[in-house]
């Protein structure tokens, strides 16, 4: 059997810490506070980058914090956000964020040649930035969660604070080049034209690609020569997902890992929108691991209840599972069911390591969004313990698979598959 750190090691950096200086947090309202009290603290740099900021109490005071930053300290901050999904209703007003000053909207080059920048779900549908990372001096909040109040209520979601210059280092200077060596963010201001609008800065974000792995040298940065304690019993590798640039660490991340595992293995991953794309299903299909997958029930959905057509969308996710688990032996199904909540959380869990992040390992992650993960591999007995009581919590609110979508669902699935 191959450990999990000399597959990882072949697709992304490794970055050592030490196990003690990892948090995790095991409640939205954690999670609220710890942003609060993070941004409330910062002396240097700050990076945010979310799908999007809402307009509660929490977003703005965390806004305002960095403000005060920024005319304190002089700080260097940046929030990275969604062009479609940052700037209709339920994000943040961009006028709000005028003080931070650099603030990116980003837009994936599918719609860049056309003439539609409007607001909405439609210019959503081709993919959007979705990585979630929240950086504060040297503390790293990596989350599936976005910078909104139903984030820090009833919505269950993942939640690890790292406290690592390395780490902060490292996102910052990927920070800086998602936004601006790639040429795909919309400045701030002057959104009235696309960056991709060029064929040269198009062709300029394909050289850059090669960057996001981990052959590819990067030690002219002085403060990314050093990554960690040669002591640190804990390791991380960042992962990121571009399809548009062929970047593909979290995909291949999954692979690897599920193909090399052994029948004495067992997996449990989590997704608040299962809908796997095909690479994941052979590895799904072909693993001898044990793979327990726990879904959210059709209540628990985001979308559960929506209006028109999204009303359709869980039964659509829920149907995706039951074909899921008809085609892979190895695969149990669950789902999250609990009572006023929603489910939102997505990763990896095993013996020694964690998968955590934007990702929810599903077609549009795969395909169409920018996403975020960390891999997590640890020696430290006291951080497995508690990462195994992360996921048995999960765990306790998850029952056997219901078939409980609507018929008419199955018309839209093969329509809709790509998109979700």
């Amino acid at each position: 059997m191959i450990g999990p750190s000399n597959l990882l090691s072949g697709i992304s950096r490794q970055i050592r810490v030490h196990g003690h200086n990892i948090n995790i947090l095991k409640t939205p309202s954690e999670f609220r506070d710890t942003l609060l009290k993070l941004s409330s603290e910062v002396k240097n740099r700050a990076r945010i980058s979310s799908l999007y900021i809402g307009t509660g109490d929490t977003e703005r005071g965390i806004v305002n914090n960095l403000v005060s930053s920024i005319r304190q300290h002089e700080c260097d901050v940046s929030v990275m956000i969604d062009r479609y999904r940052g700037t209709r209703d339920g994000g943040i007003h961009l006028k709000d964020l005028r003080a931070i000053g650099a603030v990116r909207l980003y837009q994936t080059p599918y719609w860049s040649r056309t003439k539609y920048h409007k607001p909405g779900l439609i210019g959503e549908l081709l993919g959007v930035h979705h990585m979630k990372y929240y950086l504060f001096d040297d503390n790293v909040v990596i989350s599936g969660a976005n910078l909104s109040d139903i984030y820090f209520e009833k919505r269950q979601d993942r939640y690890f604070v790292i406290k690592s210059k390395q780490l902060a280092d490292y996102l910052c200077y990927f920070h800086g080049l998602h936004s601006a060596s790639a040429k795909v963010s919309w400045d701030f201001g002057r959104f009235n034209k696309s960056h991709w609008a060029t064929k040269g800065n198009l062709k300029e974000a394909w050289n850059m690609a090669g960057i996001y792995t981990c052959n590819t040298p990067i030690e002219k940065e002085a403060s990314l020569r050093n990554l960690g304690p040669s002591d640190g019993d804990t390791c991380i590798y960042p992962m990121f997902q571009i399809p548009w640039l062929s970047v593909h660490q979290i995909d291949e991340a999954l692979e690897l890992l599920l193909i090399s595992a052994d029948s004495s293995q067992n997996f449990t991953l989590s997704s608040g929108y299962f809908n796997p794309s095909k690479r994941l299903i052979e590895s799904l299909k072909h693993t001898k691991a044990q793979v327990d997958i726990i879904i959210p029930s059709i209540e628990a959905n985001g979308f559960y209840k929506g209006g028109s057509l999204k009303g359709f969308v869980p039964d659509m996710y829920n149907l995706s599972g039951l074909r899921t688990l008809k085609s892979c032996p190895n695969v149990n199904l669950f789902e999250y069911s609990r009572e006023g909540w929603s489910f939102h959380a997505k990763g990896l869990w095993a013996n020694n390591f964690t998968i955590l992040g934007s990702s929810n390992f599903n077609r549009r992650s795969s395909a169409r969004d920018a996403e975020f993960c960390a891999a997590i591999v640890t020696d430290n007995n006291q951080l497995k313990d508690i990462l195994n009581e992360e996921k048995e919590s999960l765990r306790d609110y998850s029952r056997d698979i219901q078939k409980s979508y609507r018929p008419i669902s199955a018309l839209g699935l093969p329509f809709m598959s790509s998109f979700l």
